[in-house]
């Protein structure tokens, strides 16, 4: 799920960006991070017994993974430009602070409420405008319309997994998706999005559709069902 943004960005970005490309390693590295100190803090918090050496291993590679992290996203600020530097260093603020609530919620128990996945979902989403506005892309309503795609897909796939297995809560999942669709086409409106942004979406609504009256007959099912459908929307979604 995080390739989805970082290749949006990368295509705005044009993909010879030494400062885009950096900034791809970096978010990926902070995601590691986050599976590597989340789950300690967890048992912390929780007071169970941690097993030798358990605490300290999560604590070096997160720590490692943090430190790789901030090095490459401070080179990746440095080669962006004058100009495109306070672009980018916002876009990490914000997109910092919302993974951070998500963080903060996980290590409480609550990384599945709802809002926090949202949340959390909308700073991953961030790193496409990040990527582009550090390649040089300008200032613009299109600067985030890969957030505004790749917040699309994965609003669409949290909706899908929260119904699977559930019959109840499919009428949620078709209504999540008609607010969506209507999001998206806000988004075109304004500007944010190409005039075939539709074309990616059909197959993510698609999959929905057909998830709802066909469901996998498992988790695994589920997930291998998702692999294509989610390579062809990026790979739409980077050439549209």
């Amino acid at each position: 799920m995080l390739a989805i943004p970082m290749l949006l960005g990368l295509a705005a970005a044009g993909w010879r960006s030494s400062a885009a490309w950096l900034v791809a390693p970096a978010a990926a590295l902070v995601f590691l991070a986050h599976h590597a100190l989340v789950p300690w803090l967890q048992r912390v918090r929780e007071g169970k017994v941690l097993p030798p050496g358990y605490a300290a291993r999560r604590l070096l590679w997160g720590s490692v993974y943090l430190a790789t992290a901030t090095a490459l996203f401070a080179a990746a600020v440095v080669m962006a430009g004058t100009p495109a530097r306070p672009v980018v260093l916002a876009l990490a603020s914000v997109s910092a602070a919302l993974a951070a609530i998500y963080v903060a919620a996980s290590i409480l128990g609550e990384g599945r409420f709802l809002v926090a996945e949202m949340l959390g979902m909308a700073g991953m989403a961030l790193t496409a405008p990040m990527m582009a506005a550090a390649g040089g892309y300008r200032v613009s309503p299109e600067l985030f319309g890969g957030a505004a795609m790749a917040l699309g897909y994965f609003f669409s796939s949290l909706a899908y997994v929260r119904a699977y297995g559930r019959p109840a809560a499919s009428g949620a999942c078709v209504a999540s998706h008609v607010a969506i669709a209507a999001a998206l086409v806000v988004a075109s409106g304004a500007g944010l999005l190409s005039r075939w942004w539709w074309v990616p979406f059909a197959l993510v609504f698609a999959r929905t559709a057909l998830g709802l009256w066909r469901p996998p007959s498992n988790l695994r099912a589920l997930g291998m069902r998702e692999i294509p459908v989610a390579l062809a929307f990026t790979a739409l979604a980077c050439v549209l």
